[in-house]
């Protein structure tokens, strides 16, 4: 069985993707496999998929969670690693992260990603800003893995049923995060920085209104489940937040469609499954282990 399982989304990215995949192949042990998953418009001019990649394809059109819950059926690691398409790793680049993940009630491992141009750090997303989508480079507030270098336990994955479909990169990411959060998931972070990529692949897109609407979607689901600990500003507030960023395009586009998404509650029913599908599996994985227990007491 492979130690890890690492898998590259395509993101009709050919260059960036070679790049990786050319990283991780120099520097992998020999006891991780790596998947490429792509939706069928990567023609594999190398042949990798007779060599040391497997190919995993989609639906064409299918979505970025998509896509990677695809993959992550297929891997045949209980651990599995993100990476996109323009990151590069350093040798031993995830040792940290799987020795955080030794201790099995660790569920997923930040792994910090650094800028290629300006140094700067990207840890995760932070848990002080939720559910709005910020990157931070503390330990001390990151709430959950980006999904470039972010190590995951697969089991966990599979008792939420993956990532949110059909979701961009960031918003997957803001809603693992607030599921993380509502299940008190333990999310360690590694120290050691051992990948490298630029700012737009490391930490995604700027918020804007379409990030900004999603987020207020997401922060309408959660809000309806107590224990997330989401509550959603009154309207004499949110329109006060939007007219105190008048001075930022930027902010003001993702302000109105915080206020847009908010009241539309597309996500309400997904996100109520995911959370009794985790709670489910959770308390079947407690029984299990109350009962070995038991056993080898016995």
């Amino acid at each position: 069985m492979p130690r890890l399982s690492i898998i590259v989304p395509h993101l009709h990215d050919d260059s960036g993707l070679e790049l990786t995949l050319l990283s991780i192949l120099e520097n992998r042990e020999s006891d991780f496999e790596v998947l490429l998953a792509h939706d069928g418009r990567y023609n594999d001019p190398y042949g990798l998929d007779q060599d040391e990649v497997i190919l995993i394809e989609s639906e064409q059109g299918a979505s970025f969670s998509q896509q990677l819950n695809l993959a992550v059926a297929s891997a045949c690691s209980p651990i599995v690693q993100v990476l996109l398409p323009g990151s590069v790793v350093d040798p031993n680049w995830c040792d940290e992260a799987l020795h955080l993940l030794q201790d099995r009630t660790v569920t997923a491992v930040c792994l910090p990603v650094v800028d290629v141009t300006t140094n700067e750090l990207y840890l995760g997303l932070s848990g002080e800003s939720l559910p709005h989508r910020r990157v931070t480079d503390s330990a001390d507030v990151v709430a959950a893995p980006l999904l470039c270098g972010g190590v995951f336990r697969k089991r966990m994955l599979k008792s939420i049923g993956g990532w949110l479909e059909p979701c961009t990169r960031e918003i997957a990411e803001v809603e693992f995060a607030l599921l993380a959060s509502a299940m008190e998931f333990e999310i360690e972070a590694a120290e050691e920085v051992t990948v490298h990529a630029s700012k737009r692949v490391a930490a995604g897109h700027e918020a804007g209104y379409e990030i900004g609407r999603a987020c207020g979607q997401l922060a309408c689901a959660y809000s309806s489940i107590e224990e997330s600990g989401v509550v959603i500003d009154s309207l004499a507030r949110r329109l006060g937040h939007l007219a105190g960023g008048l001075m930022s395009p930027k902010t003001v586009a993702e302000r109105l469609g915080w206020v847009m998404g908010i009241r539309d509650r597309t996500f309400v029913r997904s996100v109520q499954s995911r959370l009794e599908l985790a709670s489910l599996a959770m308390e079947t994985e407690r029984s299990t282990v109350q009962n070995n227990e038991k056993r080898r007491a016995a």
